[in-house]
């Protein structure tokens, strides 16, 4: 059986989030989590749904969760032992088993398999980063702290690249465009700018004021992931995308991989 490139890249990210999280949960909290002004639990949340989301693609990356399946207790069960280990584990590193920590963590593994159970691959992607986004943006008050402006500055730039990049990969790279470049990439550009708008609208109605690093470090990200991304799609115009023609996409139901055949693709800038 083929590894795509999909499954790769979730492996990889995989492989770096959980230790990375291990870690973080078993070493002194940092002085930028204490200041951020961000709920602890709704820390715990969203590090979870994002270890639970990356854990299922990485098992199953063209699959939707289906409750009826084994699969998807199995995981569930693993992801609860693991979130009570990693509780009761911090009673040794000098911080504190805390029940509401674990209950926060159950709701962030529940919310994403809901979201893997309602959402296909990229959608899904859309949405969780979507929400990384907002939640730091909005409800923090990491773009606040002098300090540690160099850091929010980089999550708006990194954010805002990936939901690009996840945006361009959902719409098929925009082939209807393909040989109209100032199309696609004002396709390309559409919903991370509207994105932008939404959250910083969020943030003068939760009473937070508009900082123009942060929208010039999103936009940069925006414009940055779409003209690499087309210049990209121009200098290998060889085939469909490696997970398209390898395998075929079994979101919508079945799990049998389809053969395609790889289409060449032009790409004009005129």
């Amino acid at each position: 059986m083929k590894i795509t490139k999909r499954t790769k890249t979730v492996w990889a990210a995989l492989a770096i989030y959980w230790p990375v999280l291990f870690i973080l949960t078993h070493i002194p909290i940092f002085d930028v989590a204490r200041k951020s002004g961000m709920s602890d639990k709704l820390m715990h949340v969203l590090a979870y749904m994002g270890l639970m989301m990356l854990v299922w693609w990485a098992v199953s990356p063209y699959e939707r969760v289906n409750w009826r399946g084994w699969k998807v207790w199995l995981i569930l069960a693993a992801m609860v032992w693991y979130g009570a280990a990693d509780e009761w584990l911090q009673g040794y590193v000098g911080r504190s088993a805390d029940m509401e920590d674990f209950v926060a963590d159950l709701i962030g593994t529940l919310s994403g398999l809901v979201l893997l159970w309602a959402l296909p691959f990229w959608p899904a992607a859309l949405v969780v980063t979507a929400v990384f986004i907002f939640c730091v943006s909005d409800l923090s008050r990491l773009n606040l702290l002098a300090r540690y402006a160099l850091l929010n500055t980089g999550f708006q730039f990194g954010g805002y690249v990936v939901f690009t990049l996840a945006w361009i990969q959902y719409r098929g790279r925009f082939r209807r465009d393909r040989g109209r470049a100032w199309a696609w990439l004002a396709r390309a550009v559409s919903l991370p700018l509207v994105l932008l708008v939404l959250v910083k609208l969020a943030a003068w109605g939760l009473g937070k004021p508009i900082l123009w690093p942060d929208c010039a470090a999103a936009m940069a990200g925006v414009v940055l992931a779409a003209g690499l991304s087309w210049l990209l799609f121009r200098a290998r115009p060889m085939a469909e995308p490696a997970d398209e023609a390898a395998v075929g996409h079994v979101e919508g139901g079945s799990s049998v991989p389809v053969e395609r055949v790889a289409r060449p693709r032009e790409y004009r800038t005129s």
